[in-house]
Order: C-alpha cells, then structure tokens, then sequence
C-alpha cells in the first residue's frame, strides 16, 4: 500500500501526450483493403490518455428526416458521457435526404457529400437518421461506426445512427445511440461493466459501450475512458 502511495503521488507533468502503443499490423497501409479492416479492430488499443487535459470535439450532424430539436436534445444527453471526459461537444447541423436504410450505404452517402473524407474543421460526422436502419445483422441495429478509432483517418471519421422518439420507451435513446457510435469511432470497444452504469445519473445494467441499447447508461467504463481521451487528445485539438 505504501508504494501504490507513493506512485500516486509522484510529481505530474501539467500536461502529456497520451501513450501510443505499436500497431500490430506494422507496415500494412491504411488503404489496402486487409489494413483497413484490421486497424479498424483496433486489436490492441492505439492510444491511452495519462492525463486529462481539456478537447474540443467539432461534430457534424446531418440531419436525415430528424428535426434540428431534436438534434439537439441528443447533444445534450450525449454530453453527460464526454463533459466527464473533459470533452467538450460543439456540434453544427446540416439538413440531407439520404435514401435507403443500410447504414453503410447512409455512411457512404455522408462521405460523397464531403468528397470521401470529413470536412475542413470537422473531427467526426455523424448522420441522425429517422429511418429503421439496417445492417448485415437485419434490422435490430441502432447505429454503426465506420471504424473503431476512426477518428485517426479523414475518410472513417463517420458514424450513423437512428432518432428515436419519445413513445419508443427508450430514455434519451437518440443521445445514447449517438453517444455509443461516437465512442467507436474514438477507439471504445464494446464492454460489458455493470458497476459503474449502476452507479451513473441514469442507473442502469451496463455502461455506455454495452451492445445493447435498453441495457445501457450515459456513462463510458473506466477502460473506455482512457482510450477515449487518448483519441480524443490526438486527434480532435
């Protein structure tokens, strides 16, 4: 016990760039085809935040067939998960009208709007759709990042996910929906931690990155969090 004190307590640096660890792919491009969906696994986590300094996360929203209050209302609850990370979410809006319900295919549409990569002063789009979106599992899906740490790369920095109203019963579901998604896409695996989700405003069963939307809290595990941050740090400043 003393010696975990004494680590504790040992001077900090005000600030620190997160820890990045080897990719296991090596010297595999991010634009051949095997190297794009194996660093999209993020096998072993890319970046872990030893700190925890202040990120401005610029988010786009388009809004297919979802009213910009509602949008709004999302960004709010999305918030309760990222303001502990000292990420801050300063989102901007854009009206489309996508068509089909694949959320790849709403993904790719989000990415030829913006010649294939996100915009200019942009960290990660997302598209709130109003459709019952589909994936290679069928219709029971609530949303889907381009790629686990996306956020690394201008062309997966993309995420989708549905808009669900008020009669759904699922409590600020379109806010935890965007929450999940925007959490892959900074590196956040699917965890299954039930202590911190029941301590969180909204008890719940699991936290945040659970895969099961009625059973999660607007809360990342302790895990998640680290990986989060370290993205967040890296590449949203």
């Amino acid at each position: 016990m003393t010696t975990v004190g004494a680590l504790a307590l040992a001077p900090q640096p005000a600030t620190a760039e997160p820890i990045v660890l080897p990719d296991v792919l090596g010297s595999v491009p991010i634009d051949d085809l095997l190297g794009d969906t194996l660093s999209c696994t993020e096998l072993t986590p890319h970046a872990i935040a030893i700190d925890r300094a202040p990120v401005r996360l610029d988010l786009r929203i388009l809004l297919d067939g979802v009213r910009r209050a509602e949008a709004k209302r999302a960004v709010f609850s999305m918030r309760k998960a990222f303001s502990p990370l000292r990420i801050t979410v300063a989102p901007t809006y854009r009206k489309v009208s996508f068509t089909g319900r694949d959320a790849d295919g709403l993904t790719r549409q989000a990415k030829r709007l913006y010649g294939g990569k996100r915009p200019r002063g942009t960290d990660i789009v997302y598209t709130m759709t109003s459709k019952d979106i589909t994936a290679g599992t069928g219709d029971n899906v609530a949303g889907l990042a381009d790629c686990i740490g996306g956020v690394r790369f201008a062309n997966r920095a993309f995420a989708v996910g549905e808009d669900f109203a008020a009669g759904d019963g699922l409590r600020e579901g379109t806010g935890k929906t965007m929450a999940h998604e925007i959490g892959h896409v900074f590196g956040a695996h699917h965890h299954y931690t039930s202590p911190e989700g029941l301590l969180a405003a909204d008890p719940n069963l699991l936290d945040l990155m659970a895969p099961f939307l009625d059973l999660c809290s607007l809360r990342f595990s302790t895990v998640n969090s680290l990986m989060v941050q370290g993205h967040a740090q890296l590449y949203a400043r």
